[in-house]
């Protein structure tokens, strides 16, 4: 077990994000080419606004790093 303290989300910190996310995405949205650069984070802030509707979160969320394990299960 490491001594390093766990990052965590409040339920606040949540909505702040899902709103940042949803305020960027409306402006992409509203401009006529994006770089493929931006397409790229379009999409991955999609995803990540959609994992973040999850109800399970409405009360904060723990974050850590995945270990090499994690990454070959993804």
């Amino acid at each position: 077990m490491s001594d390093e303290p766990t990052a965590r989300l409040s339920g606040e910190h949540v909505v702040a994000l899902k709103f940042a996310a949803h305020r960027q995405l409306a402006r992409w949205a509203n401009k006529p080419r994006l770089s493929e650069h931006q397409h790229g984070q379009r999409l991955a802030l999609k995803g990540a606004v959609r994992v973040l509707q999850d109800q399970v979160f409405a009360r904060g969320c723990e974050l850590r790093v995945p270990d090499a394990e994690d990454d070959r299960d993804g």
